[in-house]
């Protein structure tokens, strides 16, 4: 078997379904995490059917035990949320351990505490076989810190902050403020309970009943979208709602620039991509006061938060914004101060790069 020394490479495992962990592994790599080694891109999980999923599963497994046989990688970067990719990745971490590869669990989970908290005892011993035997945790916010800590207190927990492509700064950097007419919101995420969307739709039926025009709004994500827009046909608010599914690239990059306010009323988080890329861009801020947003967006200067499923104060919220066009450019501002001092992929490639480079440099001796 090759030593340590010789294998310099990193195995990246995670989604290539469409949504956060996918976009936030696309960020690393666009902001050169790995790029002082060979890196190996393995998608564990997809979107699809049962038997997609099981195959993409075990071919990742066999891919990662390839690379491990011929000693092309010492370090495996697994990202991970809750429920069935807790199971994937406690097999993941045996198969590194196995071959005494250094393991860096990412923690992504916007319900992984809800679901720890209510499972049964072999769900949460295998949650802490994952975070006991990874030689470093990544975290999204304090709140993760302090949660995980509890769980496994003697693990290498470190913060690591979720960065948007680095494309988007320039938004910033160009917009103009309190220039249009009509207050365009922006909705970025899964069509469903847990992001709010359906809470956001009776806001908006509030604003609709106390006559607050003025404003639209763009709702880009998959899932639930024809629930949706049947609801919104029915609730007649078809004038104050653009639905157009899921949005990537270019086109992300054209309704950041032209959107003023980001609107993510969700029930859980970690710490969401989208409202990460809306700082870096110059968009004001709405969501919830859920997981690591509240450390993000920490005062009504830098944004707008609410309580989870609280209709009445999110129509509020938006029609603050509406009614005051240099508030969102006061809360934009001191959203991007923020993204520039903690966000941004200058703050964090430091951190991460520094964890690989001890990896690297560890001896298998220290293997835990």
């Amino acid at each position: 078997m090759n030593t340590e020394s010789e294998r310099k490479g990193i195995a990246v495992v995670g989604t290539k379904a469409k949504g956060g962990i996918h976009a936030v592994i696309e960020n690393h790599i666009q902001a050169g995490v790995y790029d002082d080694y060979d890196y190996y891109l393995i998608a564990s999980h997809d979107d699809g059917g049962m038997l997609k999923r099981f195959y993409t599963y075990f071919g990742a497994l066999a891919s990662l035990i390839g690379l491990l046989l011929r000693g092309k990688v010492s370090i495996c970067h697994l990202h991970g949320s809750h429920k069935g990719s807790i199971y994937r990745k406690a097999l993941f971490i045996f198969v590194c351990r196995l071959f005494r590869c250094k393991v860096i669990f990412h923690l992504h989970g916007s319900v992984f505490a809800r679901t720890y908290d209510s499972a049964g005892w072999f769900y949460r011993g295998l949650v802490k076989y994952v975070l006991n035997h990874a030689n470093s945790v990544f975290v999204l916010s304090q709140y993760w810190a302090n949660y995980v800590g509890s769980i496994s207190p003697g693990s290498d927990i470190r913060i690591i902050n979720n960065f948007p492509s680095p494309v988007f700064e320039e938004l910033f950097q160009e917009r103009r403020f309190n220039t249009r007419e009509e207050t365009k919101l922006l909705f970025l995420g899964y069509i469903g309970q847990r992001k709010g969307i359906y809470d956001l739709v009776e806001a908006v039926d509030l604003l609709k009943a106390q006559g607050v025009s003025g404003f639209r709004i763009t709702v880009g994500g998959n899932g639930e979208i024809e629930q949706l827009k049947a609801l919104i046909k029915a609730r007649d608010l078809g004038a104050y709602f653009d639905v157009i599914g899921w949005v990537s690239g270019e086109q992300k990059y054209q309704l950041m620039d032209e959107s003023d306010v980001l609107l993510l009323p969700s029930h859980n988080e970690g710490l969401p991509i989208a409202i990460l890329e809306a700082m870096s861009a110059g968009l004001a801020v709405i969501s919830t006061t859920v997981g690591g947003i509240p450390e993000a967006i920490p005062d009504n200067h830098s944004g707008i938060l609410i309580e989870p499923g609280d209709q009445q104060a999110l129509a509020n919220a938006i029609a603050t914004y509406i009614n005051n066009a240099a508030l969102i450019e006061q809360a934009a501002k001191r959203a991007r101060e923020r993204y520039d001092a903690a966000y941004s992929s200058a703050a964090n490639l430091k951190t991460i790069k520094s964890v690989l480079g001890g990896l690297a440099d560890m001896k298998l001796s220290t293997v835990r």
